[in-house]
């Protein structure tokens, strides 16, 4: 599946495209792709329309990296998108993840010096200890 607009990105699901496969050219799944373009559209579609049929927070690219991870390696990536990752369930599992470099997201944001993603992850990682 490629990169899609909100609602067509969210017929195209309804439709049967494959979500839960990574496509050729960069071994990505599409929550990857919407998470790396900052999509919060297609990051809402995804979510809310695939998370029955699989824990798309779950599914790596070729590096072992979650959606999460990609989030914590990119500069800038919107807090509407964490906050729409971070919700849903499973996240605090997902964020535990190691890729294939045995990086959890916490430490991919740490490399990256990616200081949004930290507080984030470090606000998820209190209010989830607590629980």
């Amino acid at each position: 599946m490629v990169a899609c607009e909100g609602r067509l990105c969210t017929s195209l699901i309804r439709g049967g495209a494959r979500v839960d496969v990574c496509d050729r050219l960069l071994s990505e799944t599409p929550l990857h792709k919407a998470v790396r373009s900052n999509a919060i559209d297609n990051v809402a579609a995804l979510l809310g329309t695939v998370s029955k049929r699989f824990n798309c927070l779950q599914a790596v690219d070729v590096a072992g990296n979650t959606a999460l991870h990609k989030a914590a390696a990119l500069p800038v990536t919107d807090l509407a998108v964490w906050n729409m990752l971070l919700a849903k369930p499973g996240a605090a599992a997902a964020v535990r993840t190691t890729n294939s470099d045995g990086a959890t997201v916490m430490q991919v944001a740490q490399r990256a010096k990616n200081s949004l993603a930290l507080a984030v992850l470090r606000a998820f990682d209190a209010q989830n200890s607590l629980n």
